[in-house]
């Protein structure tokens, strides 16, 4: 599928030949079907046959997920794009590296809450739709690197969906992580694709896979990884160099296009660490540097990731970190070699944060695991396979393609189960929040541009009480309205004697205590 990996894994149609060939097949039906395999359409058509499987796979346990609400930190996302308007969120996108906020994100939401307001319903189904479009990519990333059908398509059947990582399909605010890993994997790809058939990047190519760089940015501080990333793919792919003169012919074609990305990532560095609204001002996204939190962030993730979060100590991290880099380099594996990088390379823009992330967060953290967990299983298989103690007069490759069935359907019995206890609460999530704008939106106001409004909030259970604020901005969809927050605005008497409308809100019900036709207020 993609030049320059390994061998591609024979057709399993070439299996079905041989078992039938011994006792039953015709010659006539045995030289049609050599035509068959022969012709090349047919591994196309079986990694097509393979991608539908895992979008039908995925979507079963992602569309449930389309009756979720909002989370209640989406209504300050949504706010914070509607307030900053098309025009600058669009311009911040090219100004990659001004401190505006995740710019890639207005993308999203801004075209979505122009058509449809505050329906959830279609945020779900585009956040679920980027997940299933992801598939196509990541299978043709794992193709290029894996050179085998069955190591690809268990990669992806783990990654696809994980119970663990259920709020990239459930929680429209970890959209950013699914828009992050949408245009991380397709740059990913695309350069690889290039690169595997031993071709430079043309100047056209180079603006391609640096605009996804960018777009991936955008969406999340978690793509800085990526210049390193392509950088020591191209160092471990690399022949040994027997002068500075070959290093120097290998460094342009093979060295420039992570490097150009680098410095692109040095700017965005820059600009996103200076100035009062940069996000590393905020307490949760200021790092604290140490070797013990570095290990201790790893620890949580890797045991998040294999169902296990009590079980991976520092100690086993750094254990099986040891183990996978012997491996790798034992087996002379470069897409091996390449993940034993990846696992500890990636997680960093997350590993010295507090409080320690998760979930959505490692979406691309997962991609390495699972392609180290595919890689792994098969040689096991192909170890097997040449022992017939195991496995008696059984071809490899039948083993091969039983092997899949078996570990692709063990995988998917323990992720459904896994799903079951979690599903539930995921979708109870955005609850509140659904009730506040059904609040809000009951009194069918028709609020005069200008007018002044004062909330009173009555026991609604959020954890930032600025997002009853968030909500009512966004229900009336007015700029020009001065909208107050009791609690959190410092008010003087004459200031609430003066505004056009007071209301009461609490989680289910909002009262208009005074208006233009109600002005008496106590």
């Amino acid at each position: 599928m993609c030049a320059g990996g390994v061998v591609n894994e024979p057709t399993n149609l070439n299996t079905v030949i041989r078992l039938l060939d011994k006792e039953y097949m015709s010659p006539f039906w045995r030289e049609r079907l050599e035509r068959i395999r022969n012709w090349p359409g047919t591994r196309k058509l079986l990694d097509a046959v393979s991608i539908v499987v895992l979008i039908g796979y995925f979507l079963h346990f992602a569309l449930p997920a389309l009756r979720g609400g909002f989370r209640e930190d989406e209504m300050m996302n949504i706010a914070t794009y509607w307030r900053a308007g098309a025009l600058k969120s669009l311009w911040a996108n090219v100004l990659f590296w001004t401190p505006f906020y995740r710019p890639g994100g207005a993308l999203y939401y801004l075209p979505l809450y122009h058509f449809f307001a505050l329906d959830p319903l279609p945020y779900r189904i585009v956040q679920i739709g980027i997940l299933a479009a992801s598939i196509p990519i990541v299978y043709y990333l794992s193709r290029c690197l894996a050179s085998s059908r069955s190591v690809t398509f268990l990669a992806v059947l783990a990654l696809c969906y994980h119970p663990h990582l259920a709020n990239l399909v459930y929680v429209g605010a970890f959209v950013y992580d699914v828009l992050c890993g949408f245009f991380y994997f397709a740059a990913l790809a695309y350069y690889i694709r290039i690169r595997a058939k031993e071709l430079p990047l043309r100047p056209t190519q180079l603006l391609g896979f640096l605009a996804l760089y960018i777009c991936a940015l955008n969406s999340k501080e978690m793509a800085v990884t990526l210049p390193v990333m392509v950088l020591i793919y191209e160092f471990l792919k690399s022949p040994r160099w027997t002068s500075w003169k070959a290093f120097v012919y290998w460094g342009w074609p093979s060295a420039a296009p992570p490097l150009l990305a680098g410095l692109l990532t040095a700017i965005y560095i820059f600009g996103k660490t200076r100035g009062g609204s940069a996000l590393i001002k905020l307490e949760p996204y200021r790092p604290r540097y140490s070797w013990h939190q570095f290990t201790s962030a790893n620890a949580k993730f890797v045991g998040e990731l294999l169902f296990a979060p009590h079980a991976v100590t520092p100690i086993i991290l750094l254990i099986l970190w040891i183990l996978v880099f012997i491996y790798a380099f034992l087996r002379r594996d470069r897409t091996l070699q390449l993940m034993a990088f990846w696992i500890v390379i990636v997680p960093l823009p997350i590993a010295f944060l507090l409080p320690l992330r998760g979930g959505g967060s490692l979406y691309l953290l997962l991609f390495g695991w699972v392609m180290i967990f595919a890689k792994v299983a098969f040689d096991l298989v192909s170890l097997i396979s040449r022992s017939s103690i195991f496995v008696g007069h059984l071809s490899p490759r039948v083993l091969r393609v039983a092997a899949t069935i078996l570990l692709g359907s063990t995988l998917a019995f323990f992720t459904q189960r896994e799903n079951q206890r979690y599903a539930v609460a995921w979708l109870k999530v955005g609850a509140k929040t659904s009730h506040v704008i059904q609040a809000l939106q009951s009194l069918n106001l028709h609020l005069a541009p200008g007018s002044s409004v004062l909330l009173l909030p009555e026991r609604i259970p959020f954890q930032n009480q600025w997002n009853v604020f968030f909500i009512a901005s966004l229900v009336w969809n007015d700029r020009s309205l001065r909208i107050w927050l009791e609690g959190a605005h410092k008010l003087t008497p004459q200031q609430v004697a003066n505004m056009h409308y007071i209301i009461s809100l609490s989680e289910f019900q909002a009262r208009v205590i005074r208006s233009p036709e109600i002005p008496e207020y106590h």
